[in-house]
C-alpha cells in the first residue's frame, strides 16, 4: 500500500489512528499498541501477502534471540551457552537474510563472469522494507547484547509495534528501540493531540505535494534521458543529473514527510531524514543532512568502532574507515557495481574534504562551496539511476563534453528527452515545476523547520487544502517511492 494512493489516505490512515485512540480509551495502552501492530502487519501483507510469515519470521527471531541473549548474561552463562554466541547468530542470520533476497542474484551474476560458469540466477524477489526491519532489528540487538538495553526494552508487543511501524516500515526512516518503545508506554500520547494532528496533517500533505507534483513530473524526462544515454550531449546530460538529483530529493523526503507526519497524527515521534541538503558547504554537512537516520546509524554502528578498533586514530586511518563505511552504504542501497562504485566516490570525496581542512588551504567561499557540493553530489547520483555501469559511462561521457556542447536532440526539431520547449513545456514537465523545485530548495526552511514554525490559521489552511486537492486530483498514476526499490 503506497502513501499516495486512495486506500492509503482515505481508508487505512483514518482508521488506524482514529482506532488507535479509541482502543486506547476503550482497552487501554497495550491492546491500543496491539491494534497498530495488527494494522501494521495488514499494511505490509496489502503489498504481497506471501512476504507477510517473513516480516512476522523475523520479529519472532530476534525477539527469541534477545530474550536469550538477556537470560544468559543475567544467569551468566557458560561454554556453548554464552550470550556472544546468541548475538552473533541473530545478526548472522538478519545478515544472512538480507544477502539472500538482495543480494543472490548479484552474487551469482558475478561468479558466473569470474569463474566461466553458467549457474542459473534463483530470481529472488526482493520483499519491500527488508533493509529497514533488518537493520532496525540489529540495533536493537547490539543494544540488548552491549548495553544492556534487555532489562527496560523487553515487552513483546512494543517491540513487534517498533519493527513493523507502517509509517516506517517499507522505506525509513530507521528508528531506535529507547525512543520509539517508550513513547510507546506514555498513556498521554494515546489521547488525540489537536497540535499533533494539524502538524501532522501539515506535514503529509507537503510530503504528498512534494511526491505527486514535483518528484512524479520528472518520471519521463528522466526515463527518456536515461534510455538514450548514449546520445546525450553536455548540457542534456547535466540537466538529467540536476532533474533526477531534484526526484530523489523530492520523492524521498516527501516520503519521509508523509511518515513522520502520520506517526505525528498519533503523538509518535520519529526522526527527520533531512535538514535543507542544499545548503551543504561541504560533502561531509551534506551527508549530515541528506538521509540522516542511516548517517547517523552507520556512523554509530560501523565507523565509530571500525576506528576504535584501529587504535590509534590518525588521518589515513579515518579516510580508510570512512572509505569502508560509504561502501557498506552504497551496497545497502542496492545490489550492483554502480552501487559500489557510488560508496567509492562517496568515501574518496569525504576523504578529499578532510585533507582539505586539515591543510594550510584557505577554505573555498560559501557560495562556490555549496555549488561544487551540489554538483559532485547531482554527478554521482547518475549512479543510482543507471542500469549498469556502461549506461552510467555514457552519461558521463556526455557531461565531459566528448559529444559535442549542442543539444543533439535539436530542440526545435523535436527530439526524444526534450522535444520542444514552448514556455510552457519541457517533453510534459512544467517549466513551473523547474522554478518550484528551484525555490524551495534554495529560499524555503525544510518541511519540518515550516511545519515547527507554523502557526494555524485559516490562510494555511487554506494552502494546505489546495495542496491536497491539487495532489490527489493527480492520481492519475500511483507511482512507487523511489526508496521502495532499495
Amino acid at each position: 500500500m503506497l502513501f499516495n494512493s486512495y486506500a492509503y489516505i482515505f481508508a487505512f490512515l483514518p482508521v488506524s489512528v482514529i482506532g488507535y485512540f479509541l482502543v486506547a480509551r476503550k482497552f487501554g495502552v497495550r491492546i491500543s499498541n496491539l491494534w497498530l501492530v495488527l494494522a501494521s502487519l495488514f499494511f505490509y501483507g496489502y503489498w504481497n501477502v506471501e512476504f507477510l510469515p517473513l516480516l512476522i519470521g523475523s520479529m519472532l527471531f530476534n525477539y527469541a534471540v534477545a530474550r536469550v541473549i538477556m537470560y544468559l548474561q543475567e544467569n551468566r552463562g557458560r561454554g556453548l551457552f554464552q550470550a556472544k554466541y546468541a548475538f552473533w547468530l541473530g545478526i548472522g542470520a538478519d545478515i544472512g537474510a538480507l544477502c539472500y533476497f538482495k543480494y543472490m542474484d548479484f552474487f551469482i551474476k558475478n561468479l558466473n563472469r569470474l569463474l566461466g560458469t553458467s549457474w542459473d540466477l534463483w530470481h529472488v524477489v526482493l520483499p519491500l522494507g527488508i533493509s529497514f526491519f533488518s537493520i532496525t532489528q540489529m540495533v536493537y540487538l547490539i543494544g540488548v547484547y552491549y548495553y544492556g538495553d534487555g532489562k527496560k526494552y523487553r515487552d513483546f508487543i512494543d517491540y513487534c509495534l517498533f519493527v513493523s511501524f507502517f509509517p516506517h516500515l517499507l522505506a525509513g526512516p530507521i528508528l531506535y528501540h529507547k525512543s520509539m518503545m517508550q513513547q510507546f508506554r506514555q498513556e498521554d500520547l494515546h489521547q488525540p493531540q489537536v497540535e499533533n494532528i494539524a502538524r501532522g496533517i501539515s506535514l503529509f500533505v507537503i510530503g504528498l505535494f512534494k511526491k505527486v507534483i514535483i518528484a512524479d513530473a520528472m518520471l519521463g524526462p528522466i526515463a527518456e534521458g536515461f534510455s538514450h544515454a548514449g546520445e546525450l550531449g553536455f548540457q542534456e546530460s547535466w540537466l538529467l543529473a540536476g532533474l533526477f538529483f531534484f526526484e530523489m530529493y523530492f520523492d524521498f523526503s516527501g516520503y519521509t514527510d508523509m511518515a513522520v507526519g502520520a506517526a505525528r497524527l498519533m503523538n509518535i515521534t520519529i526522526p527527520i531524514n533531512f535538514n535543507e541538503p542544499f545548503r551543504s558547504k561541504d560533502i561531509g554537512e551534506f551527508w549530515s543532512r541528506w538521509h540522516m537516520s542511516l548517517t547517523s546509524t552507520i556512523t554509530a554502528y560501523i565507523y565509530t568502532p571500525l576506528l576504535m578498533w584501529l587504535g590509534k586514530i590518525t588521518v589515513w586511518r579515518s579516510m580508510l574507515v570512512t572509505m569502508v563505511t560509504m561502501v557498506v552504504i552504497g551496497a545497502w542501497h542496492g545490489a550492483g557495481w554502480t552501487f559500489i562504485l557510488f560508496g567509492v566516490l562517496q568515501g574518496l570525496a569525504l576523504g578529499i574534504n578532510q585533507m582539505w581542512k586539515r591543510s594550510p588551504v584557505p577554505s573555498l567561499p560559501n557560495s562556490l562551496s555549496r555549488a561544487l557540493t551540489l554538483v559532485f553530489a547531482a554527478w554521482s547520483c547518475i549512479l543510482f539511476r543507471a542500469d549498469s555501469l556502461p549506461q552510467a559511462l555514457e552519461i558521463y561521457t556526455g557531461m565531459v563534453g566528448l559529444r559535442g556542447w549542442s543539444w543533439p536532440f535539436h530542440l526545435t526539431e523535436g527530439g526524444m528527452f526534450l522535444p520542444g520547449v514552448d514556455g510552457q513545456v519541457i517533453h510534459n514537465l512544467p517549466v513551473t515545476v523547474l522554478f518550484l523545485a528551484l525555490w524551495l530548495v534554495s529560499c524555503c526552511h525544510d518541511s519540518n523547520e515550516t511545519v515547527r514554525r507554523m502557526k494555524p490559521n485559516f490562510k494555511w489552511a487554506l494552502l494546505l487544502a489546495g495542496m491536497f486537492v491539487f495532489s490527489v486530483l493527480h492520481f492519475t498514476q500511483v507511482t512507487a517511492f523511489l526508496y521502495f526499490q532499495f
